[in-house]
């Protein structure tokens, strides 16, 4: 039976198909495993002919085929291409849909859909009733919906549908990897591919693509024949060099191809054309895509990339290098009709530097729509999925933190009504919060549009808005916007104008577009509120450009924005550069009247601060949206919050703040000698890291209400440092650290403790006389080091040795200081002289005292 379904198949035009002779295997190798791992060359037929060769297998039981598509025009190229394999009109067996577009019916056996899409028709229904296979095609591209798609498949088949079948294809992947967490085997197809000629042109273009890629193209028209193929950045790029090669309009067709482009303009690049074409595109072209006529591929080497910043919150096209498998996708395009040239701007060195295969979306994004998803899932966890790469733990961490912001989820970790809301919507969570809040403001028109306006490319970032009437930059738009729609839906505004259209039809509205003046701009500033809470900014200063942001970033107002010198703004794009400082190049003015009427609630918090410069606590009582101050009055401070202000000056300004003395600093030190000495002991840590980590446990109960430098000084801080020895430690303390020892001269001297090594006994020389052994402290444990002075009080010698010294070194000092000091006695025995500080004539005249 399924041999015969097999040469049902064999019937659509595919047989010439490098993939053909894999598919009888690929059909035989699903019927008995869940799921398989497909990996085949660009231009193999895979996309195509493969879901036609499964549509009748006896193990698909007549069920559908899902077909992940990661972009929309190659789903719907793709779903064109096999109806016409067909003879049939797109809708029938083979359907597509995708963002803003679907043609499907109840006889649709294969459907291609975008990313979004798959995740949205998961969530409602996770059996996917009705369908037997889900193939993800271009899998190599690791888009963070492709990700998602597949971990929560893998889910639905381990848990659900044991009988839903996976398959999973690509052109340039290292497949090891997911075969071992999927459990599935890889079947390889070779394809076809005719030469292709690699010329490196040794050019480094990053700061010049434009100028180095309009150079290459006219080069290779001079060089070769055939179309032209040409891998730009992004839409910018493709316009300059556009520009740049307006006089070559004449002879050529110049295409550009990007995501954006209307469908029309696509479709223009795509298809033959009567003058030799020049197909300036993004990485769109790499791979799904067949353009028709191609033999010359010029390759820049760069594309962008999005880039999260979860410390910043912010997400940034990057310009990247491309990868080693990028390089050999873009290259293969010269090969797929014959023979071919592939210019790459680069040389071979930067060729071995490249990465091996394109980072995987999931390790930059933005996690905020991931982690929505997972928690509608009733996933809390990510690692409890199958990831060939995991959320990181901070990224998913602040995506849990906006969510949180936006009310979406509550502290333990669950979606909210108002999450679940944003749950069921096809968007960001920002812009899901922006549709929520307008349907219960009776919003619902505008907010449409303004979602539609914050979704698209901004028609309005290489143009000017005609007349500034509001300080909002999207209320500006949005008119300018209204204004146009009445004339045209063409040219730069209709993707905003298409994305207005499918928001009113998904709430069932009038797509026509409102008249210019029917919303205000304070009614947009309400709905921006609701999706960009953490963005509500305060002016630093009046006048002055710099805002705080209610998350505590600070960012600077671009100067082009409408919004000037207003109080309080949200920060509807931030921008990213190379500075520390964020640009903010949309904003919305948000009066202070607004501002409280959406948080009318915002409890007075006591606020507490040491002021360094005054040095002295100041308080008061604030309503503050995150970071910011929305108002303040003054209001007295005691108590824990006093307490905690005090600690935490001492902490950042050091115990100089203390009133230290020489009594104090002694204390210090013999404590430290002893919990150095005696770590088993417990004497507690008093260095000054040890002291400022436990100011609760010695200094807080001797503050009292001190409020500034003054009180401070007045602290007892030697009974504050005493009270962490208990009666017994006060005593050792005494006993094995004396503050003083006596020496034979009767003196009673001050030992120094140092931070390291034994105590410093700096004593005259004389008053040593008869001392034959080294004093010792701790009980005995310890020599001290003796500093013996002068008679002018400058050292003659450090020992530790006091015997050694006499016997050894005393001569020789004796000499050299007698001459130096002659009123002063040097005896030749001064283990038997009279220990003294007293010059010979004193010691003479109080013996004739006696």
């Amino acid at each position: 039976m399924e041999s015969q379904r097999l040469n049902k198949n064999e019937s659509i035009p595919q047989a010439d198909l490098p993939i053909a002779p894999l598919l009888p295997h690929l059909l035989q190798t699903l019927a008995h495993q869940a799921t398989v791992i497909l990996q085949a060359p660009p231009g193999a037929g895979k996309t195509t002919g493969v879901p036609l060769s499964l549509l009748e297998a006896e193990w698909l039981a007549g069920k559908s085929i899902l077909m992940l598509e990661p972009r929309r025009l190659a789903a719907s190229n793709a779903a064109r291409f096999m109806a016409r394999q067909l003879n049939e009109e797109v809708g029938q067996t083979i359907g597509y849909r995708i963002r803003y577009q679907h043609m499907v019916s109840s006889a649709t056996r294969i459907e291609v859909v975008t990313e979004g899409i798959l995740t949205r028709r998961l969530q409602r229904d996770p059996e996917l009733k009705g369908v037997g296979l889900v193939i993800f095609d271009e899998f190599h591209e690791r888009h963070l919906q492709s990700d998602l798609a597949l971990a929560l498949c893998h889910d639905v088949q381990q848990g659900l549908r044991d009988d839903l079948k996976l398959l999973v294809m690509s052109a340039t992947l290292d497949s090891e990897p997911l075969a071992k967490l999927l459990d599935a085997p890889i079947l390889t197809c070779e394809g076809r591919s005719f030469p292709v000629d690699i010329r490196y042109l040794n050019k480094q273009p990053q700061q010049q693509i434009v100028d180095t890629t309009t150079r290459a193209i006219r080069r290779a028209l001079k060089e070769s024949t055939g179309d032209l193929l040409v891998f730009l950045p992004g839409e910018g790029e493709i316009r300059r060099v556009r520009q740049q090669l307006d006089d070559l309009n004449d002879r050529h067709l110049l295409c550009p191809l990007y995501g954006n482009l209307p469908f029309a303009e696509q479709q223009k690049a795509i298809q033959p054309g009567k003058r030799r074409k020049i197909v300036l595109a993004t990485n769109i072209a790499e791979t799904s895509l067949t353009i028709e006529g191609i033999s010359v591929v010029i390759d820049s080497g760069f594309c962008r990339r999005p880039r999260f910043d979860s410390g910043r919150g912010l997400t940034r096209l990057e310009l990247s290098r491309i990868s080693q498998a990028s390089a050999d996708q873009r290259t293969g395009r010269a090969g797929r009709l014959g023979p071919g040239i592939c210019y790459r701007l680069w040389n071979e060195g930067t060729q071995g530097a490249l990465l091996p295969f394109t980072p995987p979306e999931i390790r930059n994004a933005d996690l905020a729509p991931l982690a929505l998803e997972l928690l509608n899932w009733g996933v809390k966890e990510p690692q409890t999925l199958s990831w060939l790469d995991p959320p990181a733990t901070p990224a998913w961490e602040t995506a849990l933190k906006l969510l949180k912001t936006l009310n979406a989820v509550n502290q333990q970790g669950q979606l909210t009504r108002r999450g679940k809301a944003l749950a069921e919507l096809p968007s960001h969570p920002r812009l899901g919060c922006l549709l929520v809040s307008a349907k219960e403001q009776k919003l619902l028109p505008l907010g449409c549009d303004l979602v539609a306006l914050l979704s698209e490319r901004d028609p309005w970032a290489t143009r000017r808005i005609a007349t500034q009437q509001s300080r909002c930059d999207l209320h500006d738009r949005l008119e300018d916007l209204w204004k146009h729609q009445h004339h045209n839906n063409s040219g730069e505004f209709a993707a905003v104008a298409r994305a207005g259209r499918y928001w009113r039809r998904y709430f069932n509205l009038d797509t026509s577009p409102p008249p210019t003046g029917a919303y205000r701009a304070e009614q947009v500033s309400r709905l921006l509120a609701a999706a960009f809470p953490d963005r509500i900014a305060k002016a630093r200063q009046p006048n002055s450009g710099s805002y705080l942001l209610s998350s505590g970033q600070g960012a600077i107002l671009d100067e082009r924005s409408a919004v000037q010198h207003v109080p309080y703004l949200i920060a509807v794009e931030l921008r990213s550069g190379k500075s520390a400082v964020n640009m903010i190049s949309l904003a919305s003015e948000l009066d202070e009247k607004t501002l409280l009427r959406l948080y009318p609630q915002l409890p007075w918090q006591k606020h507490c601060d040491w002021d360094s410069k005054e040095g002295r606590v100041v308080s008061c009582a604030q309503q503050k949206l995150g970071e910011i101050v929305i108002a303040e009055r003054p209001e007295k401070v005691t108590g824990e919050a006093l307490t905690q202000t005090i600690l935490t000056a001492i902490r950042n300004e050091g115990l100089q703040l203390l009133n230290w003395t020489q009594a104090t600093d002694n204390l210090v030190s013999r404590i430290n000698f002893l919990h150095r000495q005696q770590p088993a002991e417990k004497w507690p840590d008093h260095s000054e890291s040890g002291l400022l980590t436990h100011l609760e446990n010695w200094l807080q109960p001797f503050l009292g209400n001190s409020r500034n430098r003054a009180d401070l000084k007045k602290i007892d801080l030697l009974t504050a440092l005493h009270g962490q020895l208990d009666w017994q430690q006060r005593q050792q303390l005494e006993r094995l650290t004396p503050e003083r020892l006596q020496v034979p001269s009767g003196s009673q001297i001050r030992l120094q403790y140092p931070s390291e090594g034994a105590p410093i006994l700096a004593v005259k020389l004389q008053e040593m006389f008869g001392q034959r052994d080294t004093p010792r402290i701790v009980g005995g444990q310890v020599a001290v080091i003796i500093h013996l002075l002068s008679p002018a009080g400058r050292p003659l010698q450090i020992t530790q040795d006091l015997q050694h010294f006499w016997k050894e070194s005393y001569p020789e000092v004796q000499k050299e200081m007698r001459g130096r000091y002659p009123k002063h006695p040097w005896p030749d025995n001064p283990l038997a002289a009279l220990p003294t500080a007293k010059t010979k004539r004193k010691l003479a005249l109080q013996k004739d005292k006696k």
